[in-house]
């Protein structure tokens, strides 16, 4: 359904779920309207507190030698991410999705699946080949559209085989390992953060996350703000990668974002059914509130076109899709997606999967 597929994997396949059912599920007529749910808009009591302890790194310097009013310090995880506005980035918070439902079913489905096949998971190997559990070890992960993956947990088991791993140093805390028949590159910065790029026969992406690490420039800014880390998953992504998530037949709506938005914010709680919030930010006015209609018109359309094709199921999750209007220079894309429709898909998909017309959100989330 997208032009390209973005490589924020996990994300889209949450926000854009919908398309993927499009060939499964049967035809039973919906009888049930969604409930109203609740949608991560703020972080909780519990998410302030974590997030105040994860602020590691020492505060920047004053641009300006008169100033000694207070500087907050920083978070390394949102630190170390690209600053290009027009590059995309997700946090997974695998501490918290971990014990989440649907990421326990899906789990005990990779499990009961790798039993069945007598080989080891992917977990596993890569369990085996640097020495760190994912599920135990690995606190949050995030990902960028620069082809950077960070990781952060407790990673002093940390191995490297020699002999297909080259070191060196970079920085005054970053280790480096290149491996020159892949190309790959993993950096390990102090004894908590893995740094890996998806970029082959290149360092460039993992280097430059270590110079903002260690950066003292007091004018560095990060592409996601610590007021925006919360959620199961968040973070922002750019308009063009919006842009590109829109089918085809939507390329007006896609060269409106990217002529009107300046960024969006997501935000995911997984607590018992998936609630997405996107809130698309702009400069306010009245392209803004024409952008909103056109992204409620569009659904609307995709609505119609999912019953006239028989596509109940589609269209029963597009009934769970809204736009609030906007206000304040932003608006807001909500997404719910019920567990009882979710557990049928990844590891779980099953030929003939429950009608979403009897799946209700159970959500009580932040």
């Amino acid at each position: 359904m997208a032009r390209k597929g973005l490589w924020l994997g996990v994300f889209v396949a949450l926000l854009a779920l919908s398309a993927w059912l499009m060939s499964r599920g049967d035809k039973e007529k919906s009888t049930v309207r969604p409930p109203k749910v609740e949608f991560p808009r703020n972080a909780t009591p519990d998410e302030s507190v974590r997030n105040q302890k994860r602020r590691t790194l020492p505060p920047l310097p004053s641009p300006n030698n008169n100033d000694e009013g207070f500087r907050m310090r920083r978070d390394p995880m949102l630190v170390a991410l690209p600053v290009d506005k027009k590059r995309s980035a997700m946090v997974f918070e695998v501490e918290a999705l971990k014990e989440t439902p649907i990421a326990q079913i899906w789990l005990d489905c990779l499990l009961e699946r790798t039993d069945r096949q007598g080989d080891a998971s992917g977990l596993e190997r890569f369990k085996e080949r640097f020495g760190i559990d994912p599920l135990e070890d690995v606190e949050r992960v995030a990902v960028s559209s620069e082809r950077l993956a960070i990781m952060q947990g407790s990673f002093s088991g940390a191995t490297f085989d020699p002999s297909v791993w080259n070191k060196r140093t970079y920085g005054e805390k970053g280790v480096i390992y290149e491996n020159p028949e892949s190309g790959r590159t993993i950096a390990m910065w102090g004894g908590d953060m893995m740094l890996m790029s998806g970029v082959s026969d290149s360092a460039e992406a993992v280097e430059d996350a270590i110079d903002r690490l260690e950066s003292t420039d007091p004018n560095q800014k990060s592409i996601l703000n610590e007021t925006n880390a919360y959620g199961d998953i968040y973070g922002v992504l750019s308009p063009e990668d919006l842009a590109k998530m829109l089918p085809e037949e939507q390329d007006a709506l896609a060269e409106k974002v990217q002529q009107v938005v300046d960024g969006i914010s997501v935000h995911v709680d997984a607590s018992e059914d998936v609630a997405i919030v996107a809130d698309v930010n702009g400069p306010g006015g009245q392209d803004l509130e024409d952008l909103s209609r056109s992204f409620g018109a569009a659904l609307a359309a995709s609505r119609f076109k999912a019953k006239n094709d028989g596509n109940e199921e589609l269209a029963n999750l597009l009934d769970y899709a809204k736009v609030k209007q906007p206000a304040g220079g932003h608006f807001a894309l909500d997404v719910a997606l019920p567990i009882d429709v979710l557990k049928t898909l990844g590891p779980c998909r099953k030929s003939s999967p429950p009608s979403a017309a009897t799946a209700e959100p159970k959500n009580t989330s932040k």
